[in-house]
C-alpha cells in the first residue's frame, strides 16, 4: 500500500533525502503515510525501532500491515 508514495519512474520505490539526524518515524511524516500505516521497518536489512537515527546512504524499507491501505 506504500507503492502509491513511489516516484512514476521508479515503482515501489521512494528516492529522496531525509534531513540529517531523521529517524525512521521523520521518514513516515516525510513520505506522508502514517505510523499506523508501517508494521515494520529496517534499516540495511536489520529491523529497527521508529525512533532509531537513520545513517547517511542507508537503504530503508517500510513494510505494511496485512490488509493496510
Amino acid at each position: 500500500t506504500l507503492r502509491r508514495f513511489s516516484q512514476p519512474q521508479t515503482p515501489g520505490l521512494w528516492l529522496g533525502d531525509v534531513p540529517s539526524g531523521a529517524t525512521i518515524r521523520d521518514l513516515i511524516t516525510q513520505i506522508g503515510t502514517s505510523e499506523r500505516e508501517v508494521a515494520v521497518a529496517s534499516i540495511n536489512g536489520k529491523a529497527c525501532p521508529f525512533e532509531v537515527e537513520i545513517p547517511a546512504g542507508a537503504k530503508i524499507i517500510l513494510v505494511t500491515n496485512m490488509g493496510a491501505g
